[in-house]
């Protein structure tokens, strides 16, 4: 039996293994890729290599343009922080356009645990795994940056100090507050799998609000560098909504699902009778 749940082990740490490898080579291809495309990709077309403006360094530009403070002055400090920002944000981009792939390989590393009739939804679990991560990308460079950007710089502003900040830090409070963001909100994902998989009951989820609600504002206190409680409200309320939106999808699936503790035992007691049966060798 022990012997039996190594080999079992085993075989699920090497297909982890194995998914994650090919989604490190996705990425590595896509960083390559976007590192090198033009802002014009008609270039790429008609091969016109004329004054080749590099997509991402027209991205940094559209970042300072619409989230840096207006009188505040970035400074690079290191005569590597341009090309730490340029590989950053690459690696932000291809993340973001690898996403479809890799949610396609979590899918299909949970698939074997769930029901044949659930891993007919893999293309909604992409979608929705796709969405959810957008959105809060999304929600954050458009409402917690520039409210943390904009409550940093009233501090600065009140202290009459002049308001030089390094680029690095800039760019990473955006690339990694947006890439943070987006993960956090596919959290509903990882909480659906656990209840399919049977490792968390919806009753058990229901009596966790609190505790949930309370864990949550301290990891939000934490990631965010507004001093203020201002992120942190910005980022939690809207999870806390997801999660009760969860909570009700998942009541409304489970209630007619059949209990696969039986199914599983009925399994096992076919296998064993299988087993018993067969003519020995």
């Amino acid at each position: 039996m022990a012997e039996f749940f190594e080999s079992d082990v085993w075989v699920h740490f090497e297909e982890l293994m194995s998914r994650l490898r090919k989604i490190v080579y996705m990425m590595v291809f896509s960083i390559v890729v976007v590192m090198s495309l033009p802002a014009d990709l008609s270039k790429l077309t008609r091969l016109d290599f004329n004054d080749y403006e590099l997509l991402v360094t027209v991205l940094m530009e559209y970042i300072q343009d619409t989230l840096l403070p207006d009188g505040v002055t970035l400074i690079a400090f290191n005569w590597l922080d341009s090309f730490y920002i340029y590989m950053s944000l690459s690696f932000a981009l291809s993340f973001v356009v690898t996403l479809p792939y890799l949610a396609y390989q979590v899918y299909g590393f949970i698939a074997p645990a769930i029901y044949e009739n659930e891993k007919k939804s893999i293309f909604t679990f992409v979608i929705v795994f796709m969405g959810l991560f957008l959105f809060g990308a999304a929600y954050s460079y458009y409402v917690i940056v520039p409210t943390t950007f904009s409550v940093l710089y009233k501090f600065v502003y009140q202290t009459r100090v002049m308001p030089f900040y390094a680029v690095k830090d800039f760019f990473d409070v955006v690339t990694f507050g947006l890439l943070g963001s987006g993960l956090l909100y596919t959290f509903p994902i990882v909480i659906y799998f656990l209840v399919q998989l049977d490792l968390v009951l919806v009753e058990e989820l229901k009596s966790m609000r609190r505790h949930l609600f309370v864990g949550l504002s301290i990891l939000t206190a934490v990631l965010t560098p507004d001093p203020t409680p201002v992120s942190m409200i910005l980022m939690t309320i809207p999870f806390y909504i997801l999660f009760e939106i969860t909570i009700i999808v998942l009541s409304i699936t489970m209630r007619n699902r059949p209990d696969k503790t039986l199914i599983d035992g009925l399994r096992a007691s076919d296998e064993l009778l299988a087993r018993k049966n067969s003519p020995k060798e």
